[in-house]
């Protein structure tokens, strides 16, 4: 018994000693790319929950509603970003909004505004001139325009 723990002693210092004393050291180089993905997100501040259509606006075929939406734009997109109008429908054949020196007639197939890249928050205001269908009645109705922004 003491023979074997002996010899198992000299075998596991002779194993050790036959191991590298320290482990060798290397480098490389490694290149890292990120792509950002574009985020643009709306904030609707206000707007008219509807619009009142008189006898008056249907003789002049039109309504115009200055400054009626209020929004905040934040987007990290480069290219940009656009504006989204969905279709109007009811009494109204059109909408044409206008923000900053832009103008989208905005009708059965929608429309959209673009905006180039800015840093931060863009606040905005939409002005509105709904154009009156030729079978318009008298009424309260939903505000038409409704919109949504997306990354270019």
């Amino acid at each position: 018994m003491r023979t074997l723990r002996t010899i198992l002693l000299l075998t596991a210092t002779f194993v050790i000693a036959a191991a590298p004393a320290y482990a060798d050291s290397a480098s490389a180089t490694m290149a890292i790319s990120v792509q950002v993905i574009g985020r643009t997100l709306l904030t609707v501040g206000q707007q008219p929950a509807s619009i009142e259509v008189t006898q008056s606006d249907i003789q002049r075929g039109y309504i115009d509603v200055p400054a009626a939406v209020a929004f905040q734009v934040r987007s990290n997109a480069r290219e940009g970003y656009s504006l989204q109008f969905k279709p109007v429908d009811g009494p109204f054949a059109q909408a044409k909004v206008t923000w900053e020196n832009s103008t989208a007639a905005v009708g059965a197939d929608g429309s959209s505004l673009t905006h180039g890249y800015h840093q931060g928050t863009t606040p905005g205001r939409l002005d509105v001139r709904l154009v009156l269908a030729a079978d318009a009645t008298p009424g309260s109705y939903s505000w038409p325009v409704r919109f949504a922004a997306n990354s270019l």
